[in-house]
């Protein structure tokens, strides 16, 4: 499967756009994984699968920074997702939405399994994109852990401030000690970490995440050497000292750490998959109904079914959902209501 592959199962209804199921999006990266996101989502492993195919993204109007550039969803008619959102951002986006952003939907959502640890990078602010990227989103993301090897790892944040000649160093120096000055966080399936933009950050091996973010690939590697990136990928074709000006030196504390976690598989009804700081970027929230059904408010959202089966019923009709779907909803679809044994994550655009 490429970036190229179609939604499924979707055409627009004379009144406006209806919920859509997403195929898989995969375009190839230059680490490896993806073997989980095939399991989870009960697809085929494709003939010509190499091992690299490590990120599945949902309902994207975004494109890969290098890589050949893909990555944008293609409804079943042929249409890119951005060029479908322009011609009718009302009834995808909702009224206020589309008042206050047009047809951007300032949201990317990804699938992500970690067949190796990822490089420490980081992204750059949303001032920082606008001056320097001539972009109005930067790259604050937030991950849902959904399946993760015993002992999996995440990182986030220097341990201690590094001067700016030290961090250089750390850059010139592409060993393992990038690695070590970031604080380790021990993860497992239901815990939820936001990564505010300008945090060095890594994801360690065996590690499926549901991953929230603004609509950029904008990422400065600090690790590059061992991945084998250019260093026009690797610092977004900007200097080297300019790209590192992005990067938050630190320290991270503990105590802030434990702000930027939470854990979404204990909710229960309905309720926020992310600490409240993310909202200003967007939002995640678990959908799990118990002893009985569920209604949430009209949003545009990619809706992820992550565990059991159930329905969602809409003005729009019935749809039977099991774990590893993946929906498109406009906001023309209105209120859903959700039965079943099923737990389903919304992502959705920060409130307008």
């Amino acid at each position: 499967m490429t970036s190229t592959d179609i939604a499924s199962d979707t055409e627009l209804a004379a009144g406006g756009p209806v919920i859509a199921h997403l195929a898989p999006n995969i375009p190839r990266r230059f680490y490896r994984g993806g073997e989980r996101i095939f399991a989870f989502r009960s697809a085929a492993t494709p003939g010509d699968f190499d091992g690299r195919r490590p990120e599945d993204w949902l309902g994207s109007t975004a494109r890969l920074f290098a890589e050949g550039g893909g990555g944008v969803t293609t409804l079943a008619d042929g249409t890119e997702l951005p060029d479908a959102l322009a011609a009718d951002p009302v009834g995808w986006l909702g009224a206020a939405h589309a008042a206050r952003f047009g047809g951007d939907p300032n949201l990317l959502t990804k699938l992500l399994d970690s067949g190796e640890r990822l490089p420490v990078h980081s992204h750059p602010s949303r001032d920082f994109a606008k001056a320097h990227l001539d972009c109005d989103h930067g790259k604050t993301e937030a991950w849902i852990v959904l399946a993760a090897e015993p002992g999996a790892t995440v990182w986030v944040g220097f341990r201690d401030e590094l001067g700016e000649d030290e961090l250089a160093e750390l850059v010139d120096a592409q060993d393992e000690r990038l690695l070590e000055a970031c604080n380790p966080i021990s993860v497992s399936a239901g815990d939820a970490v936001l990564v505010p933009a300008g945090q060095p950050h890594a994801i360690g091996e065996g590690v499926l995440v549901l991953e929230l973010q603004e609509p950029t690939d904008f990422s400065v590697m600090l690790e590059h050497e061992r991945f084998g990136l250019e260093l026009d990928h690797a610092f977004l074709g900007l200097d080297r000292p300019l790209a590192l000006r992005s990067v938050d030196h630190g320290p991270l504390s503990a105590e802030r750490i434990a702000s930027l976690r939470t854990r979404w598989a204990d909710v229960e009804g309905q309720g926020p998959a992310l600490p409240d700081e993310g909202s200003e970027y967007f939002r995640a929230e678990v959908v799990r109904p118990v002893g009985a059904p569920v209604t949430v408010d009209a949003a545009y959202a990619v809706v992820v079914a992550v565990a059991g089966r159930g329905a969602i019923d809409s003005a729009q009709g019935s749809l039977a959902v099991a774990a590893g779907d993946v929906l498109l909803v406009p906001h023309a679809a209105g209120p859903l209501t959700v039965s079943g044994d099923v737990t389903l994550i919304r992502c959705m655009p920060p409130a307008p």
